[in-house]
């Protein structure tokens, strides 16, 4: 949300997601994990390395077809640059 002051916080039953006019990431809140689904092309981002994977073809809650698992503070430093890749992509 430190991205821009206009990105809304939309809590859901099973997810929060962060949005503009669209979702940018939709963020699951797990015990000992948080998974993001990012409104990206895995084909195009890949995503951080060993965090990531394509969930194009996968049902799950949200939007978003690059999911990254992050277990601590540096996994999160790892995702920023793909979390700031989908909110450029989505725009204000």
């Amino acid at each position: 949300m430190g991205l821009d002051p206009a990105i809304e916080q939309a809590p859901k039953k099973f997810y929060v997601a962060y949005k503009m006019s669209e979702n940018i990431v939709c963020m699951e809140v797990h015990h000992k994990k948080i998974t993001l689904f990012l409104k990206l092309d895995p084909k195009k981002a890949a995503g951080p390395s060993g965090l990531s994977r394509d969930v194009s073809n996968i049902g799950h809650f949200g939007t978003g077809d690059l999911e990254v698992t992050l277990k601590s503070l540096e996994d999160l430093d790892a995702a920023k640059p793909f979390i700031e890749m989908a909110y450029r992509r989505v725009g204000p």
